[in-house]
Order: structure tokens, then sequence, then C-alpha cells
């Protein structure tokens, strides 16, 4: 069953249940692993196969040898759990642990412990929220999401920039996003007159530009709205 895209997602909450349905869905083999029955017998008819194990149980890990798979997800909600359960994947030699977490403080524990990545869902998701109720504004005209949490925006230009020019603004330096292109346009009519592509940096951002600036979707929306000091 396993190989270089098989994935074991342990922790069939609603979020770890999400993740196997959607790699299964795209083909993948999947094990899925919960303690509880009804989670397990649940997505079953789903994904390559299910089992009702403890995380916290070595020997019950050791027994599924997870180091076979490419990717194993945990994504327990209780904490002691999930520190437990990432030791264990380590101990038996799982080279990538994508973690679930609830806090950053979380976050940095299970880092430290060996998870590769770890998944805020709740604040990515606001984040994604935002960013979605953004677009319908005046202020973006395109987006395109280069992962869940980053993404290219095409913006009018935000009034913290009008005037500077991009050297002065040091957007990577203080935000960590980059500009990659420049739409000039008609300052009364709008319509595009240039397109400046990987632009200087003693290029002036005018009020009508448009900037299409890459980057993580919190630094984007914070540029978006903080004000101009």
């Amino acid at each position: 069953m396993a190989g270089r895209e098989s994935y074991a997602v342990i922790g069939l909450g609603l979020f770890g249940s999400a993740i196997a349905r959607t790699l299964a869905g795209l083909g993948h083999p999947v094990l899925a692993i919960d303690r509880r029955l009804g989670a397990v017998e649940a997505l079953g008819s789903v994904v390559t196969e299910a089992v009702q194990a403890d995380a916290t149980d070595r020997e019950a890990l050791e027994l599924l040898r997870l180091d076979r798979f490419a990717i194993v997800f945990n994504t327990i909600g209780d904490l002691s759990a999930s520190i437990l359960c990432t030791l264990i994947l380590r101990e038996l030699g799982v080279e990538r642990i994508f973690a679930k977490i609830n806090s950053p403080q979380q976050g940095k524990v299970l880092t430290r412990l060996g998870a590769e990545l770890t998944l805020f869902p709740e604040r990515d998701m606001g984040e994604r929220l935002a960013l979605q109720l953004a677009a319908d504004s005046s202020s973006i005209t395109a987006k395109i999401e280069l992962a869940p949490d980053a993404s290219i925006l095409e913006i009018v230009a935000p009034p913290l920039l009008v005037g500077q020019t991009l050297a002065s603004a040091d957007l990577r330096r203080h935000y960590g996003v980059t500009v990659i292109a420049v739409s000039r346009r008609d300052l009364e009519d709008g319509v595009p007159t240039e397109v400046i592509v990987s632009p200087p940096a003693d290029l002036v951002i005018g009020p009508s530009d448009l900037l299409m600036i890459a980057g993580p979707n919190e630094a984007l929306l914070r540029l978006q709205y903080e004000s101009p000091k």
C-alpha cells in the first residue's frame, strides 16, 4: 500500500477526516487511524485502510509500519497525546510529520520534537476568509493562491506606499513580500498604459498603480490596511 505518494492520517476529527477524504479522493493511498471505532468506521469505505489504534501506544504504531509513508499527519487535538505521538513517530523513523496545532506555542514544541510542518487550521482559515472578503473590495483586482498561506495579489497601490520608491518602501524587509510587477494606469480613466515586470528599485509608486505582490497572506492583508505613518 505504501509508496512515495502514500499518506497516513492520525486523528480523525473534522480536520483529520477532511485531509484523509481529500487525499483519497485525489487517488492517493491513505491509512486513517483513530482510537474511536466510530470515526474509523466512518472512513472505512473512503480510504485504503482505516485502523482503530491508540496513537500514544508505541507498539500499536510500530505494527502499522508508519515509516513507509511519504507523510504522516498528526491531527490529534489533545496536546499531551499529540506530543507523545510525535515523539513516537520520530522514534519509529517517520521522516515527514505534519502536525495540527492549536496555538503558536504548541507549534514551537512540536517543531522542536521533529514535526516538519505545523498546521493551524483555525488561524489559517481566518486569514483565508479575510483575504477572500477583501478580494471583493475595489482595492484587489486579482488573486492567485500559491499555497494555503501564500498568494499573489494585484492591488491598487495602498496609501502607505504612494510616493515612495520600491527601495525606500523596502517591502521585503518590513513585510516579507515582493513586488513582481507594476501596471501603470491613466489617472483619469484607469486604463493601463504600461506594465513593468521586475520593477527597478528606484520606481516611484503612483496613486493609480496596480501592484502585483507575492507573499504570505497575513503580510499581504496587513500591507493593504496599514495607515501611512
